[in-house]
């Protein structure tokens, strides 16, 4: 009797020993870890910059390209406000350029709130909901929650993840997507990514109205609509 007690007690922890371990090994693959600073993703210190080249493509009926520009943008935070309540406004900069050659102009300035939870961005009098906090990827949230237009569903992509952009290499990526909307007659989608340490370092926003005719609907052929990219070049401190 005694033999048989050993025999099912060492049964018994080896299947409890195999289930610590695949639940340590579960959650050392846990793609929802929280940064001990979510703020890190959107650094908001006075002199912080950031440089992207800008990619536009813009479709229209009839015609049988787009229209392709390019520029340069950068955008600085430039001074803090504070109101009674406590809420941290930072103000940021945003200037543009046609080439590395030209000067900077200044084009306007848009503000981010920062809360406990969140962060607004206040652009053109349009606020939006860009970050909530925790970070997690079972969490959706309306980016269109503190303004009057259509609800615009955004989440976090499972992880984070290396990025390469030009020459530049960035670790621990958080990928946004701020809008998917798709099917056989247009296609909606941003996506945005943060590096930790430096804040926006990509963002691609597509508007497309795909041809609706009968001999074409299906095929995918823009009809309208356009394509912008901004993917930084450089970033730091003034």
């Amino acid at each position: 009797m005694k033999n048989s007690l050993l025999t099912i007690y060492r049964v018994f922890s080896k299947h409890i020993t195999i289930v610590a371990i695949a639940s340590i090994a579960f959650s050392a693959c846990d793609d929802d870890t929280q940064p001990a600073d979510p703020y890190q993703y959107y650094p908001l210190t006075i002199g912080h910059y950031l440089v992207y080249e800008v990619n536009q493509e813009v479709y229209s009926t009839g015609q049988a390209a787009p229209v392709v520009t390019k520029w340069q943008e950068k955008d600085e935070v430039d001074r803090i406000v504070s109101d009674s309540a406590g809420i941290v406004t930072y103000v940021i900069a945003r200037s543009t350029r046609n080439s590395p050659t030209d000067y900077w102009q200044k084009v306007k300035e848009f503000a981010v709130h920062k809360y406990p939870d969140k962060l607004l961005t206040n652009v053109d009098n349009q606020p939006f909901l860009s970050l909530t906090f925790p970070i997690n990827s079972r969490t959706t949230w309306n980016g269109n929650s503190y303004n009057n237009l259509d609800k615009q569903e955004s989440y976090y992509e499972p992880g984070f993840s290396s990025v390469k952009i030009g020459d530049q290499s960035f670790d621990n990526v958080l990928t946004v997507v701020e809008r998917k909307d798709t099917s056989i007659i247009n296609r909606y989608v941003t996506i945005k990514q943060y590096g930790p340490g430096v804040g926006l370092i990509s963002d691609d926003q597509t508007n497309f109205e795909f041809c609706q005719n009968d001999e074409c609907i299906g095929s995918g052929k823009v009809e309208s609509g356009s394509h912008k990219s901004r993917k930084i070049i450089e970033f730091g401190n003034r």
